[in-house]
């Protein structure tokens, strides 16, 4: 069950509206960001808003497998601290680090204002002082694309060394195999061209990305560097022993999936045809593949 929260308005005052904007068109990340073909102030001031519900909906998911009360969780890549907060409101015990301190300032005010709280550090998430083992879960949602390819491994592999045996890895990234690039372009199949091609035809439709990634020391990148399905399992499997959990965007199955909906009010008319389909489909196809990459990863054991 979803913890009761302060109502909306009582935490994004106008002083807290002003306090993000400030960040979003003057901090080291953003300060390019208005000249983003996709960017909007109050768009993106509408999803800080919703932020933290929507991840309690991913927390809730996740506590499917595991209860999160009294739990340790690593949350890699925190940013405005949406995720972070809604593990600390389900009773997790949260570090939160990230490579641009702004945001993880942010985020601890913005955890206070919800009477949530958790450890922050500004580190670099591929080498973190922690022991082996140390977490129960390791989150890392919407980073591995914010790295250099040479470093999505270096980051995987520090992900599974502090998850414990038995412990859960959440990932979630946009898929190189998509058929739509919904995160950087907009556009159709431009994101399965060679890259020095698709960057070239981005900046000349004016659809590269100007912000300035912490993961390339604060410098432009232009497109992010994502993987498919295919290669991300195949660099988990390198690592160790696992078993996938969810079969499709982070559910375990069909049912799952349908009690979410449901309880979201996103359940419509042809909604029962949509879970026979999946169910029929499911039989002979793992659905994680489709659209982002959103896999709940439980990690193994030596023997297993």
């Amino acid at each position: 069950m979803l913890p009761t929260l302060p109502h909306a308005d009582d935490i994004y005052t106008a002083d807290w509206k002003r306090r993000i904007h400030d960040y979003f068109f003057h901090g080291t990340q953003f300060a390019a960001a208005s000249g983003y073909w996709a960017f909007d102030f109050e768009r993106q001031w509408a999803k800080h808003r919703n932020a933290v519900v929507r991840e309690l909906i991913l927390v809730e998911c996740l506590s499917h497998w595991m209860p999160l009360r009294g739990s340790r969780v690593l949350v890699m890549g925190s940013w405005l601290g949406a995720e972070a907060i809604a593990y600390s409101l389900c009773g997790a015990e949260v570090t939160a680090i990230d490579l641009d301190g702004e945001a993880l300032r942010l985020s601890a005010e913005l955890a206070a204002r919800y009477g949530a709280s958790f450890q922050t550090a500004t580190m670099d998430a591929v080498s973190t002082p922690w022991t082996a083992g140390h977490f129960d879960l390791v989150s890392c949602s919407q980073v591995l694309e914010h790295l250099p390819p040479d470093r999505q491994p270096a980051l995987l592999a520090e992900m599974w060394r502090l998850c414990r045996p038995g412990g859960l890895l959440w990932l979630d990234t946009p898929n190189q195999l998509a058929i739509c690039d919904q995160h950087d372009t907009g556009l159709y199949f431009v994101h399965w061209l060679p890259r020095p091609l698709k960057t070239r035809l981005a900046r000349w439709l004016r659809r590269d990305v100007p912000t300035s990634e912490p993961g390339f020391g604060f410098q432009p990148v232009g497109l992010h560097h994502y993987l498919s399905y295919f290669s991300l399992m195949r660099t988990l499997r390198r690592l160790g022993p696992l078993e996938v959990l969810s079969r499709y965007r982070g559910f375990a199955d069909v049912e799952h999936y349908a009690v979410s909906r449901r309880r979201e009010g996103r359940a419509g008319l042809l909604f029962p045809l949509k879970l026979a389909a999946m169910r029929a489909a499911m039989r002979v196809w793992n659905f994680n593949w489709m659209n982002d990459i959103r896999l709940v990863v439980r990690k193994g054991t030596v023997g297993q």
